[in-house]
């Protein structure tokens, strides 16, 4: 009967303070005195019932806890197992994702600069993408006035959260005025990272002072105009045109060329000349930082350069559209004197020279067209370790169309003496140049196919060009080469 009274008193929570052994023979004895009641489930885990019971860990019947005085937070989670998180959780490996932030841009000298001088343009940025800019990735140019700069330059290597410096050497413009340039990343896709407009050039060319010095001019004396300067100040290259394909005579027209970048199509290329019988000699003085260097020239029709007087390649010919290159190893803080000859037949006109570092390129450089034809300005460059592709229906990189683009190939290597094979497997066109002499010629539409071509080479350096085009359907091409016997 009184044990009756002291379980009415257990089952309140009354019970809790007693003496363990006099707890265990409270709850034998309740359980026989109320066998159907049940303890009221702790408050404090009321969200219990929606757990799986087999998550929930077992109560002993004697372990009853000592409660805590006016708890204010009790931890209720029971943690599922490893296991079980991990199979309703799937892992995926995410993208690269690309961005990044513009830390500072600045010019040396800074503040206004007069019309033609040279100045260095920084920029400091930081990768704030998940994977780090690789070889092939560049700094190009993306609108706006490129005041002399060049189209792209090799983007420093950073990983994520890495902070790197980007460097020009940069010409005012000729005339007063402001101007402004924009340049951006594009990573080894293809993919160009935004804003433009992050990364502007501001320059500003202070106005000329045009006032007249005053001339104290004797009574008597007879006003004399000045004569007309025929030659106008020359900032970048000095570019000499004449009316003919041999350089001859007075020149028709002299003017300041701030690169050698022309593509006249069917056009004149200035006041006094015809398309078609022109020649053109540029020339200009250019200190570069220390390094081995691939100077580059683009032609439609002869072409040839010198620097410091040596003669780096002479393609003095009628072309189709042909791309020439030579390696030049220049010490740091060289002056260069560089001389460029070019001279047109007849049909389109265009010529492109410039130089980059040859560790920008170290394999193949590849330059790619949204155009079967080789024209307009590479949508993409990049370091191609091989030329071995089969991209069957799709675009060769993003920004490229899987049909209509075409691509040009230039790499500089040893050769031993000997005769070689050079060999292709190509659908649709290609051409082989070994020194800017065409070894294979199979510019035509067509399936996959086999072509070859030997020459005869000296031991030492020899320039290779492949030209590729693709036209429709699947596209393919693979270039090697082998010494074969018989050099004459």
């Amino acid at each position: 009967m009184w044990a009756g009274w002291w379980c009415a008193f257990y089952g309140r929570g009354v019970g809790v303070t007693a003496v363990t052994l006099f707890s265990v023979w409270l709850f034998a004895a309740c359980q026989d005195v109320n066998p159907t009641a049940t303890p009221a489930p702790p408050t404090a885990h009321t969200d219990t019932a929606a757990l799986p019971t087999a998550d929930l860990p077992q109560l002993a019947p004697t372990a009853t806890p000592t409660p805590t005085p006016q708890p204010t937070a009790v931890d209720t989670a029971v943690p599922l197992p490893t296991a079980t998180l991990m199979a309703a959780l799937p892992v995926d490996t995410p993208a690269c994702l690309f961005t990044y932030t513009l830390l500072e841009s600045r010019s040396t000298p800074d503040g206004d600069l007069p019309p033609g001088v040279s100045f260095l343009q920084t920029w400091r940025m930081r990768n704030d993408g998940t994977c780090a800019w690789g070889a092939g990735a560049a700094w190009v140019f993306a609108g706006g006035d490129q005041m002399g700069g060049p189209d792209l330059i090799a983007l420093p290597p950073a990983g994520p959260g890495q902070t790197v410096d980007v460097n020009l050497a940069l010409i005012a413009p000729t005339v007063p005025g402001f101007y402004t340039g924009f340049w951006q990343p594009q990573m080894v896709d293809g993919l160009i990272l935004q804003p433009p407009s992050a990364v502007s050039v501001n320059v500003t060319i202070p106005p000329v002072n045009n006032t007249p010095t005053p001339v104290v001019v004797a009574p008597t004396a007879t006003a004399v105009p000045p004569t007309p300067t025929a030659t106008p100040a020359i900032t970048g290259w000095r570019g000499e045109y004449f009316s003919n394909q041999t350089l001859s005579g007075a020149p028709v027209l002299v003017r300041d060329d701030p690169e050698i970048n022309f593509n006249w199509g069917t056009a004149s290329p200035g006041d006094g000349l015809q398309n078609g019988n022109f020649s053109v000699r540029w020339t200009r003085s250019i200190a570069m930082p220390g390094g081995v260097y691939r100077f580059l020239a683009r032609s439609q029709d002869g072409v040839r350069v010198w620097v410091n007087g040596a003669l780096l390649f002479d393609e003095w010919r009628s072309g189709q559209n042909a791309t020439f290159e030579s390696e030049i190893t220049l010490q740091p803080g060289q002056m260069l004197d560089v001389r460029v000859e070019y001279y047109h037949a007849s049909g389109l006109a265009r010529v492109h020279v410039w130089a980059e570092p040859q560790t920008q390129y170290p394999q193949w450089r590849g330059a790619y067209m949204a155009d079967p034809n080789l024209q307009g300005q590479p949508v993409l460059i990049r370091n191609d370790q091989d030329i071995n592709f089969d991209w069957g229906t799709g675009a060769p990189a993003a920004g490229l169309p899987a049909n209509n683009f075409s691509v040009i190939w230039i790499r500089t290597l040893s050769f031993m003496t000997s005769a070689y094979r050079f060999n292709a497997v190509v659908d649709d066109g290609m051409r082989l140049y070994v020194d800017g002499v065409l070894v294979i010629d199979a510019w035509q539409d067509g399936t996959a196919r086999q072509v070859s071509g030997t020459v005869n080479l000296i031991g030492g350096q020899h320039d290779i060009t492949v030209t590729y085009y693709e036209r429709v359907d699947t596209a393919q091409i693979r270039v090697w080469w082998e010494p074969i016997t018989g050099f004459e």
